[in-house]
């Protein structure tokens, strides 16, 4: 995914609607900058929105503690990615988002103890159930993280700061749909400007991660570890 800092995409966008290329956008005292600096902001928000990019998502590792039912989310999680949700001590996936009545359901019910752990996110923490004991569990999920721009040191940020910060999307996406956002802002055709973001995007979609082996014929194309493909001609389950 390439990649450029901010003053780099402005001036990329300045050179193609016709006004002034800049120096300097966050510091400047320029209402165009100002405005500038806003669109590429507004880009960057929705293309956030827009798919689960590779670049920004992050792996959430935490530990239970003893009597502790709730833990805060990390605090640049923008949204959860689904189905990843995990406890390492069991090797086994935990069960949930339970929707409001299951989860009142099992809070009524007399169920103390069990092996598998519930969660449900409310109020932006995630609950679990039961109430982790003495014995420490880890859980894992995956996020989507709402820092799509670092520091020039890569420090992550969830929002613009500095000329030099980076911003981790595609820099062909940001700088066709800051250009749209412009011209829509004055009055001005967006077609051909918003054929090239649109381009941007599914090329930068397509090619944000590498593709999967599919197999015609169904199931699973990778190789299987055990099976009847594999399985000795004799002394299968006998003793040495």
């Amino acid at each position: 995914m390439a990649q450029k800092t901010v003053l780099q995409i402005a001036q990329t966008i300045t050179n193609q609607i016709g006004i002034p290329t800049p120096q300097a956008v966050v510091s400047a005292n320029d209402q165009n900058m100002a405005k500038l600096l806003a669109v590429i902001r507004s880009a960057c928000e929705d293309l956030l929105q827009e798919y689960d990019w590779q670049v920004l998502q992050r792996r959430y590792t935490f530990q239970t503690t003893s009597g502790v039912d709730n833990y805060a989310l990390p605090s640049d999680q923008e949204r959860f990615i689904n189905a990843t949700f995990y406890d390492q001590n069991n090797r086994w996936p935990m069960q949930g988002q339970l929707t409001a009545t299951e989860w009142e359901l099992i809070k009524a019910s007399n169920l103390a103890a069990s092996p598998f752990e519930r969660y449900r996110v409310l109020g932006n923490k995630l609950y679990l159930f039961p109430t982790p004991s003495s014995n420490a569990y880890t859980f894992v999920y995956e996020y989507i993280s709402s820092a799509y721009c670092t520091s020039s040191a890569g420090v992550p940020q969830i929002d613009i700061q500095q000329d030099s910060d980076i911003i981790l999307l595609d820099h062909r996406m940001v700088v066709y749909g800051a250009k749209v956002k412009w011209l829509t802002s004055i009055g001005m055709d967006t077609s051909a400007a918003l054929a090239e973001f649109d381009r941007a995007v599914e090329l930068a979609k397509g090619t944000d991660v590498p593709g999967r082996k599919l197999s015609i014929v169904g199931g699973l194309a990778d190789a299987r570890l055990i099976g009847t493909a594999n399985l000795p001609d004799t002394g299968y389950g006998g003793i040495n």
